[in-house]
């Protein structure tokens, strides 16, 4: 009986060679998805704290009680927009506006930031209810203008300058309390 000689093949050899690697590769693919995890939660965290705790979120106006009997301006709707910057300013004048019986339907920011003096802008042709909220504004005849623009579907806007602090009502403005 003649022996026959096998040759044996280094694919075993190979193999345990390269089993080392794929078992890098699956610690470094492990650990980037651990990694990631990590971040993702932390943003999440961060997010949540941020809606819950955000001191300067926007927050509505509430109106508790106004009778509209009792209401002196019934019917002036004015829309309060911040032309100089300062956070959370064109709020405090919409709450001091609808203590004093305006209909404010808008509260936000200018097209810019860089007003240097509050103006009162009529929207409507209607010079009476202008009078009427310059009677509580206070401001020089010089801060009213007309620009008729019906599609805005407000009487009267107000642009808080940068003369914000130096206005007549500024006093009341801070004293209100939020409630409105």
């Amino acid at each position: 009986m003649a022996r026959r000689t096998v040759k044996r093949s280094n694919y075993k050899k190979r193999k345990k060679t390269n089993v080392r690697n794929p078992d890098i590769q699956k610690w470094f693919l492990n650990l980037a998805i651990f990694s990631l995890s990590i971040v993702i939660v932390g943003f999440i965290f961060s997010m949540g704290k941020r809606l819950v705790q955000n001191p300067d979120k926007v927050v509505l106006s509430q109106v508790n009680e106004v009778i509209p009997d009792t209401v002196p301006y019934h019917g002036i709707v004015i829309e309060v927009l911040n032309g100089c910057g300062i956070p959370g300013l064109a709020q405090k004048f919409t709450n001091f506006l609808r203590s004093e019986g305006f209909d404010v339907i808008y509260t936000g920011n200018a097209a810019r930031t860089d007003y240097s003096s509050t103006q009162l802008i009529e929207r409507v042709d209607d010079s009476e209810k202008t009078n009427e909220v310059n009677e509580v504004l206070m401001l020089h005849p010089q801060r009213l203008s007309s620009d008729i623009d019906p599609s805005l579907h407000v009487d009267l806007t107000l642009i808080l300058g940068k003369d914000y602090n130096r206005l007549p009502v500024y006093e009341k403005v801070l004293a209100l309390r939020e409630i409105y």
